[in-house]
């Protein structure tokens, strides 16, 4: 299908995804002269980004002969997908964030891989809370932390180091200091996640079959020694956490998440909500663009003809 429309919705606040954009945007225009090509500068409210993007896609036609091009990080892909999931449009992602997980499990990192002629589309499973949409994970104590831990200098200079160094200066943190959620059954943890793809946190792994399996990877971190958090820690740095005696790990559909008194973050962006709260996996809900070379467990991410 002739593409008529495409979107370029790009982090603002960075210099090299404005770039990167802006290369797109001449692409597009000398690739599609009769197309429609829209640029939009992300805006300091989440909310407001959404509102945008449904109100483009709400334009598009059915079928729609349109694509979505994010160019920044899981948090601008997260926002995206607020407005792309059941759309039927696909989104293709530019990596150029702090932690890029999203796109690192789909195996992209150059950044001008989508103005190869080849390329195809695939349907990605999802995890939804309270209506928000997650396309990496949802987590409540640790996760939170993190990123309240991480300073804009350190996610600019550190990129996805970022994230490891924050979670040492936690490691180090006194106990009455760190995080305590409690579940139904009245058992503390310090971090709970329900994931749907294979790492969170610039790289630290969480679900290592997330692509080969059509359920939400839960983790459940307890309230512990530090000592016997760091034997943890060093089993999730191998890409193993289901090793960890202490970890644990399974997979469901459905999961509880959080307490009354621990705010939820979806992506790695808290939401104004508190739990316990109710994450459900929404299977093929998000259409991918992909380089036709992608290598991908087709379990999980269903090819669309």
């Amino acid at each position: 299908m002739q593409i008529n429309a495409v979107l370029i919705y790009v982090k603002s606040c960075s210099r090299r995804a404005l770039r990167y954009a802006h290369a797109y945007q001449a692409y597009w225009q000398q690739q599609l002269p009769s197309a429609a090509i829209t640029l939009l500068a992300s805006s300091p409210c989440r909310y407001t980004d959404i509102g945008q993007l449904r109100a483009w896609v709400a334009q598009q036609g059915i079928p729609a002969a349109a694509e979505c091009l994010v160019i920044g990080g899981d948090g601008s892909v997260n926002i995206a997908a607020q407005a792309l999931a059941h759309s039927g449009i696909p989104m293709s992602v530019v990596p150029s964030g702090t932690g890029n997980d999203f796109t690192s499990a789909l195996g992209l990192k150059r950044w001008r891989w989508r103005m190869s002629a080849d390329t195809k589309v695939t349907a990605r499973a999802i995890g939804q809370v309270q209506g928000h949409y997650f396309v990496n994970h949802a987590g409540a104590g640790l996760s939170v932390a993190l990123q309240q831990l991480q300073s804009q200098f350190s996610k600019t200079w550190l990129r996805r180091y970022s994230y490891t160094l924050a979670l040492l200066r936690y490691l180090w943190r006194r106990p009455s200091k760190r995080c305590a959620v409690t579940d139904a059954q009245q058992r503390v943890w310090e971090f709970q996640v329900a994931a749907v793809n294979t790492t969170i946190g610039g790289g630290i792994t969480v679900y290592p079959t997330a692509l080969s399996a059509q359920q939400l990877g839960i983790i459940e971190v307890p309230k512990v020694a530090r000592w016997r958090q760091v034997n943890a820690l060093w089993w999730i740095l191998r890409k193993r956490p289901q090793q960890s005696a202490l970890l644990h790990c399974y997979e469901t559909t459905h999961y509880q998440l959080g307490d009354s008194h621990n705010t939820i973050e979806i992506d790695g962006d808290p939401l104004a909500v508190e739990g316990p709260l109710t994450v459900t996996l929404v299977p093929n809900a998000l259409l991918v663009r992909l380089p036709e070379g992608a290598v991908l467990n087709q379990q999980n991410l269903g090819e669309k003809q």
